[in-house]
């Protein structure tokens, strides 16, 4: 079965293990970029573009300046995998992305467009004309993708060096990058998470389930408790209290009172003095900076970074952060 026959298929992103920093002639290295991931399908006969985010849903009318991206696309169909940026002082800033992904008005999206455009940061092609390109070698449809898609201010083929994982990744943190990938070179691509494709990252970070909330007189959310699903239940592993802006806070409670339950799905312990425990749906994900997992899997010193609206909260599982 094609990806792309009448209607194009929808593709599960390819998803890659973490790993420290290394070199090896079986691997190309890429820098991680801070956006958000997402499936682009080009129709340039249909004169069609349409981006899909990691919960299976199309998001393109968010980032109307990629109206005429198909003209950069020599093909007639075509399916990239990339990551849409939006850049600030040449480096990505998901602040100003986030803006954009939570925008839902029409004349904001139109304006924000403008103010903050963003730049798709393509690394792979899957299909084109016909044709998937899924069981070729890594560096095959990197050829391919290099004859495919003009380059543009919106659109950027990701630059990748062969080898010098170490050197990369030193460059990325001097930088305050995200990390490095590291793929290899003869590797297919699968809708699955792979050792194919690995992620360095140059500071811990976890994508958390949002639990509950706690709160005082003084504040209506003091922090966040956080959960991962180890198979179909969710085991808690902590609470996190600081990096929010007080705007975050306003807005966190606001959309968790949406949800809240009366009996908890997994138990977190006794409240604080002074403080109180609401328990949420697990329907948001939370990104957290900590300094390590304990053996009991609790985070030591978290702090709260942002909202992964592109992830499914059970995508966020004890197995992966184990491996980190």
């Amino acid at each position: 079965m094609s990806l792309w026959d009448k209607e194009p298929v929808l593709v599960k992103p390819m998803l890659a293990f973490p790993s420290k920093p290394f070199d090896s002639k079986d691997f190309l290295m890429e820098i991680k970029y801070d956006g958000t991931r997402c499936i682009a399908y080009i129709d340039t006969q249909a004169k069609r573009v349409m981006f899909l985010n990691r919960r299976m849903l199309f998001f393109q009318a968010r980032y109307p300046e990629f109206a005429d991206f198909y003209k950069q696309v020599d093909a007639k169909r075509a399916i990239l995998d990339g990551e849409l940026v939006v850049f600030h002082n040449g480096k990505p800033d998901f602040n100003l992305l986030q803006e954009r992904e939570q925008s839902g008005e029409q004349t904001k999206i139109e304006v924000l467009s403008q103010l903050h455009p963003a730049t798709y940061v393509v690394f792979d092609i899957l299909h084109k004309d016909g044709e998937d390109l899924l069981d070729k070698r890594l560096l095959e449809r990197k050829e391919i993708l290099d004859k495919t898609l003009a380059e543009s201010n919106y659109a950027i083929k990701s630059p990748f060096i062969f080898e010098k994982g170490i050197e990369l990744f030193n460059r990325a943190k001097e930088q305050g990058l995200e990390g490095i990938m590291a793929k290899r070179i003869d590797s297919p691509y699968v809708q699955k998470r792979s050792k194919d494709w690995l992620k360095i990252k140059a500071l811990n970070t976890i994508d958390a389930v949002i639990i509950g909330f706690t709160s005082s007189e003084q504040e209506k959310l003091s922090a966040l408790l956080l959960g991962l699903y180890s198979g179909e239940q969710l085991v808690y592993i902590g609470r996190v209290g600081t990096g929010f802006s007080e705007e975050e806070r306003e807005a966190l409670f606001n959309e968790l009172s949406k949800s809240k339950l009366k009996k908890p799905i997994v138990e977190v312990g006794e409240a604080e003095p002074g403080k109180t425990i609401t328990y949420t749906s697990p329907k948001l994900v939370a990104e957290v900076r900590f300094m390590e997992m304990t053996k009991e899997h609790m985070l030591r010193a978290p702090a709260f970074l942002r909202l992964r609206n592109d992830k499914k909260p059970e995508d966020c599982t004890l197995e992966s952060a184990m491996l980190q």
